[in-house]
């Protein structure tokens, strides 16, 4: 009997100059990951880029089909115009989910650095590189957009797991 995957879950670094993807497929004994970004023209405006966000995540979504979406929830810090850029794409993603009837759940930045490293204030490269060790991959994703969303996912993966497990005790 072949394996069947038990989980597949999307992944989004929302951005409008590059939004990171990633596809985590989780089998009893095995990891599979896949990992994309969209670039967007710079010259484009805010509704375009939008489009190809969510054009290119349509794409992704039927290609690979993952049983839910785990998104980056955006932060103020201080930038609010970078805030609003990355609602703008997680509202693109959320769009695409929600036309494929997938499930969505945001994780702020913090709590996917916590979930993958244990620590919520580690840097990008230490995140990759947990990620690496965790899920057994040979070299992290080209690019930390990409890096990222496969965190994104696989912060899903843990919290979802930790939360089944919880309720069945």
């Amino acid at each position: 009997m072949a394996d069947t995957p038990s989980v597949r879950i999307l992944g989004v670094d929302p951005g409008l100059r590059i939004t990171g993807w990633a596809i985590l497929v989780l089998t009893e004994g095995r990891v599979g990951t896949r990992t994309g970004a969209i670039r967007l023209p710079a010259r484009a405006e805010t509704p375009q880029r939008l489009r190809l966000i969510h054009e290119a995540l349509l794409a992704v979504i039927d290609k690979h089909h993952p049983q839910a979406v785990a998104v980056e929830r955006p932060f103020v810090k201080e930038d609010v115009r970078a805030a609003m850029a990355l609602a703008h794409g997680q509202a693109a993603a959320f769009i695409a989910a929600a036309q494929r009837d997938l499930p969505v759940h945001e994780y702020a930045p913090r709590e996917v650095k916590m979930a993958v490293t244990g620590d919520g204030h580690a840097d990008k490269t230490v995140v990759a590189a947990s990620l690496a060790m965790e899920l057994g991959l040979e070299s992290t994703p080209a690019l930390l957009d990409e890096s990222d969303a496969l965190a994104i996912a696989y912060c899903h993966h843990l919290l979802t797991q930790n939360a089944v497990e919880s309720s069945a005790q």
